[in-house]
C-alpha cells in the first residue's frame, strides 16, 4: 500500500472518528492515546462498543508516527472497501 493510500484510509481528531463511527463507513479500528479521558472520548467509546469497532489503546508516540497533524489523541482506520 502506498503512502497516499494510507492517507486516504485515516482520519484524525475526537469529533471526525465519531461521526466516521456513526455514519455508514466501515471503520476497521480505533486507536486511542493512553489517558485521555473527557466527554468526547466517552461518547466515542460507547459508540464504538455499540458498533462493535475495535480500539485499541495506545502512547502519544504511536499516534504521532501514524500522523504529526492534530489528531486529539485519535486516529480511526477505514475500511478501503
Amino acid at each position: 500500500m502506498s503512502t497516499n493510500q494510507k492517507r486516504s484510509e485515516i482520519i484524525f481528531g475526537t469529533r471526525a472518528v465519531i461521526e466516521a463511527v456513526g455514519s455508514e463507513q466501515e471503520v476497521d479500528r480505533v486507536l486511542v492515546q493512553k489517558g485521555l479521558r473527557n466527554e468526547l472520548t466517552k461518547e466515542l467509546l460507547d459508540l464504538t462498543r455499540a458498533q462493535h469497532v475495535p480500539v485499541s489503546f495506545v502512547p502519544p508516540e504511536k499516534l504521532n508516527r501514524v500522523t504529526r497533524k492534530n489528531h486529539q489523541g485519535v486516529i480511526a482506520f477505514l475500511s478501503s472497501v
